[in-house]
């Protein structure tokens, strides 16, 4: 259930009555020059929609919303964001709160329930209506549009054949000691063995062909045997009803997530082979796939990869996926959203050549709209100074601020790595740090 809270009427004079030491607010701190930016009710109003009817009330969504999006400005944890604010009446004021406080009204564990409750459909509701903000405002003038993509970088090990089975070993031995108690039985893991023999292989700073391989062997044949004897305590644990202890669905989910990694490794140890399809490179992340980018210093790189536009200073997130997928599919996508976004068709758009397709091509021609991209075909001769030719360089120099757009939302926003924990947390945190980072550029072009 989510109660409504009253409008804030008189916040600042309120609030500096509470302040310590008599102390006085300064109008044009960034923070309540930000607060004012957001059209808070309207956010409010989305966020309510993802309550029951019924149950307790929920913690007021500019408290909760508010921060979130300092979290991601200040590029800080959630423990470290929580810290900051109790110690800054700034941000107090910029989350709502009607004095000052040196405790917040919730537990920094609530930023993670946030992340689980808010959907595509919530963050489009709150990126149209800081669009709408802005756009009134006129901090956002719509003309071009440029695109690319890029990929957030999960939070997980370098993954290596031989680390993730040692892995998932090591998690097959303690769900098998957890079931044998409960039924009273001994299991033989060779639990001792195994991780001796792969300490002394982890310490080789040089290792040969063969000695992987071997390992990879042992690896595969510990697994397979913990693998059987996991099914076996199962199917035990079930026919016996006063066992003390149920077969959970964490249990399940882990042991399918267990089989298919080892199938997998099985597989490409039999072939001879380093790739297989649908790759699973963590255990406990495992909808995170291998993106192959060709990049100097990141032939691959793991994690979401996401269709970008940047328009006017903003950056948008188009299409958000784990799986790999060639952008230039989406980019119909992306002008098509950018029409939804402000209404219209953009004037422009500067693209590389990933997005010059001839569908994306004939797309552009059919609505008008002109292409800062390299025409097919053989060159022209004597051309350099048409003018086609030279606005489309001009436009081509004009991309590179994506580029550079794309480097400042990880340095300062908190996307250089994803630290969290699941796949719908992943997407909630790549979006409310777009959305932070939006905000933190119009509040910029206000001071």
């Amino acid at each position: 259930m989510y109660n409504f809270s009253e409008p804030d009427v008189n916040q600042i004079e309120l609030f500096e009555q509470s302040l310590p030491f008599g102390g006085k607010l300064n109008r044009t701190n960034r923070w309540i020059l930000l607060a004012e930016l957001i059209a808070w009710r309207e956010l409010e109003a989305t966020y309510a929609k993802t309550f029951s009817i019924t149950g307790r009330p929920g913690i007021r969504a500019r408290y909760v919303l508010g921060s979130l999006i300092i979290k991601h400005i200040i590029d800080s944890s959630d423990e470290e964001a929580a810290e900051h604010i109790s110690e800054n009446p700034y941000m107090q004021y910029f989350i709502g709160l009607p004095r000052f406080s040196y405790r917040l009204p919730f537990d920094t564990s609530t930023f993670s329930k946030v992340r689980k409750r808010l959907g595509k459909e919530q963050f489009d509701e709150f990126e149209q209506n800081l669009i709408n903000t802005l756009v009134e405002k006129k901090l956002l003038r719509p003309k071009g549009l440029l695109t690319d993509a890029t990929v957030f970088q999960s939070d997980i090990t370098f993954p290596t054949d031989c680390g993730l089975l040692n892995k998932i070993r090591h998690v097959c031995v303690e769900q098998i000691r957890t079931l044998s108690k409960a039924v009273g039985c001994k299991v033989r893991t060779y639990r001792r063995v195994a991780q001796k023999a792969y300490v002394a292989f982890s310490k080789k700073r040089r290792k040969t062909h063969k000695e992987v391989r071997q390992m990879q062997k042992q690896l595969l044949q510990y697994v397979r045997r913990n693998i059987r004897q996991l099914s076996e305590l199962s199917e035990l644990i079930e026919e016996v009803a006063d066992a003390g202890v149920a077969v959970t669905e964490k249990v399940v989910a882990t042991l399918q997530t267990v089989k298919e990694l080892y199938a997998q490794q099985k597989q490409m140890y039999d072939s001879k082979k380093k790739s297989v399809e649908n790759r699973i490179v963590s255990f406990h992340k495992p909808y995170i796939r291998p993106i192959v980018r060709g990049k100097d210093g990141k032939g691959t790189e793991f994690g979401a990869k996401v269709s970008l536009s940047h328009v006017d200073g903003y950056l948008f997130a188009d299409y958000i996926s784990f799986d790999n997928y060639h952008e230039g599919t989406k980019f119909i996508d992306s002008v098509e959203l950018f029409e939804k976004r402000f209404g219209k068709k953009p004037n422009y758009v500067a693209m590389d050549q990933a997005y010059g397709s001839k569908e994306n091509r004939n797309y552009l021609k059919e609505h008008t709209i002109r292409a800062a991209v390299k025409p097919l075909g053989r060159p022209k001769k004597n051309n350099a100074n048409d003018t086609e030719t030279r606005w489309r360089k001009r436009k081509q120099k004009e991309r590179n601020r994506i580029e550079g757009a794309i480097g400042n939302s990880k340095n300062k926003y908190s996307l250089g790595v994803i630290r969290a924990k699941s796949e719908i947390t992943e997407y909630a945190w790549i979006r409310f740090a777009l959305m932070s980072r939006n905000i933190a550029i119009a509040g910029k072009r206000i001071l």
